[in-house]
């Protein structure tokens, strides 16, 4: 081959690598483009699904405090319930324990699971306060109000029919659970003559009360003092736990978010 051969070899050669580079040029050019564009878009994908798991939290933030608010109003309204007027308690009542079901409903939907159980076990708490807190406002007003007829000075040399009937009725009264069943009968209308004797109840609250005393399931929690009964409900305890599983919740799922940014 001559030199003039190799010269046109090695010009047809270097034609052929050059349209390789711009072929090659074009093809990283694009891939850079698609890498891009990959990229950008899994950095969007992240960021959405940040987006959504703050959302989240921030909805069930806001269940949880309309929750415990909720259940914190019910027990409060246990406790007060003496104070409403007797028509007006099993309504009041109703509508607590409404409240709170559909507070604790609106968990469910959210979870998640470990904080539902707990605030769950306080629903089931509120429920069974709730079985006997009517009767116990009935027979916690009616002690209040018998004592409230015992003798203001000295009970010793008191002569008042009143004032010993009602000491007599809340000692009677306070001591209705133990009494033999097949007593019942004649010591309530000795119960309600006591009462009538004392002046301490209007007919209708007296009437509620026999109704209650008819059949004292539970007695010693209708008589209990509120200092005595609130810490053994149970409902304080699982209020603690409930807190702790969202306080717990809270700090993993602000770790998980904190490397899910970070990582973006």
């Amino acid at each position: 081959m001559d030199a003039q051969n190799i010269g046109a070899a090695f010009s047809a050669l270097g034609a052929v690598l050059s349209g390789v580079a711009a072929v090659a040029a074009v093809m990283v050019a694009r891939w850079q483009t698609t890498f891009a564009r990959r990229v950008a878009l899994e950095a969007t994908y992240a960021q959405a699904a940040v987006e959504r798991e703050l959302r989240l939290e921030v909805q069930r933030g806001e269940a949880w405090t309309v929750f415990l608010r909720t259940a914190d109003a019910f027990v409060d309204g246990v406790w007060r319930l003496g104070d409403i007027a007797p028509e007006f308690r099993v309504e009041v009542l109703r509508a607590k324990s409404e409240a709170l079901a559909q507070a604790c409903s609106g968990l469910r939907m959210l979870g998640p699971d470990r904080v539902v159980r707990y605030a769950e076990a306080m629903r089931e708490r509120c429920s069974r306060m709730e079985r006997y807190a009517v009767k116990r406002a009935v027979v916690r007003s009616a002690l209040l109000a018998l004592q409230e007829g015992w003798c203001p000075g000295d009970a010793e040399c008191c002569q008042s029919d009143a004032h010993s009937s009602a000491w007599v009725a809340y000692e009677l009264l306070e001591g209705w659970g133990d009494r033999e069943e097949d007593q019942r009968p004649d010591e309530l209308d000795f119960l309600e003559y006591l009462i009538r004797e004392a002046g301490a109840l209007n007919d209708p609250d007296l009437k509620r009360l026999l109704s209650v005393a008819r059949s004292p399931v539970c007695w010693e929690l209708l008589i209990a003092e509120d200092g005595w009964l609130q810490p053994r409900t149970g409902f304080y305890e699982e209020r603690d736990a409930f807190t702790t599983a969202v306080r717990d919740h809270l700090e993993g799922s602000a770790g998980a978010l904190s490397h899910a940014v970070v990582g973006g």
